[in-house]
């Protein structure tokens, strides 16, 4: 049987994804719910909404890329699931919220 080192840096920092998901999903729902209300009503979002929704953004993109990485190591079978589990989540949300910051022209 293989002994998969990386499995514990990794499993002590994904703790970090796993306590963050729902925040970082909620926040993407309401970042889309905010984008078709600013688009209805043709308004601007105010500039702590936008910088809090780029934050996420930003955010949510470094994960993505850190489970991206932590996928190409030597891994047991059951964090690689988990990871790629998590980044599928994240590739959606990240989906969801790059398509509302595209109709609210956060990085414009």
């Amino acid at each position: 049987m293989t002994n998969h080192h990386a499995d514990d840096a990794i499993v002590s920092e994904i703790e970090t994804v796993r306590l963050a998901l729902p925040t970082w999903v909620i926040s993407t729902v309401e970042l889309v719910e905010l984008a078709e209300n600013a688009e209805r009503a043709a308004r601007d979002v105010n500039p702590e909404t936008a910088d809090r929704s780029r934050k996420l953004i930003v955010e949510v993109a470094e994960w993505q890329q850190k489970l991206h990485d932590w996928q190409s190591q030597d891994l047991s079978p059951r964090l690689l699931a988990e990871l790629r589990i998590l980044k599928a989540t994240l590739d959606a949300a990240m989906d969801e919220a790059n398509a509302a910051a595209g109709k609210l022209r956060l990085f414009d």
